[in-house]
């Protein structure tokens, strides 16, 4: 069952292969690797509807950090291997159930066709890098958003 994602409210991306959490580090307020699940602010994301009309099946989204209210965003232009970051500007998000995990999500960028993963093959390791690649039908590739039931 798919988790349905509300506008204003926290979750926490956890990624379906690995359990490990995006965690947006507090040393450079940039780099957003796997981590921990520590309950800490940098690895807690509000939702907003992104201001955009979604394609038909799609929801568009922007993430905004609870620690530092930056947005989940890309290193740079939308590329393959692009690293994921903390922008001062919003970058919506394309999530749409997984095709053959209906527990699980996809983290799109809707114009690249390029999807949220750890690593350059979706490593499960901690402090591996949130990075884009190419949209493909892979666990290393598919998420979780756990919301948190705490008001902020």
């Amino acid at each position: 069952m798919t988790v349905q994602i509300k506008p204003s409210h926290t979750y926490r991306f956890i990624h379906a292969k690995s359990r490990a959490v995006l965690d947006l580090s507090m040393a450079d307020f940039k780099s957003v690797a796997a981590g921990t699940w520590a309950d800490s602010d940098n690895q807690k994301w509000v939702a907003e509807r992104a201001r955009s009309v979604p394609e038909t099946g799609a929801t568009r989204w922007t993430f905004r950090n609870v620690a530092t209210g930056l947005y989940l965003g890309i290193d740079g232009v939308p590329r393959s291997a692009a690293r994921v970051a903390a922008t001062r500007t919003e970058t919506e998000w394309d999530v749409r159930p997984d095709r053959e995990d209906p527990a699980a999500l996809r983290v799109v960028v809707p114009t690249a066709r390029l999807a949220l993963q750890l690593g350059d093959k979706g490593t499960p390791q901690q402090g591996a890098p949130a990075m884009l690649w190419e949209n493909r039908d892979g666990e290393d590739q598919r998420w979780q958003l756990e919301e948190d039931k705490r008001s902020y």
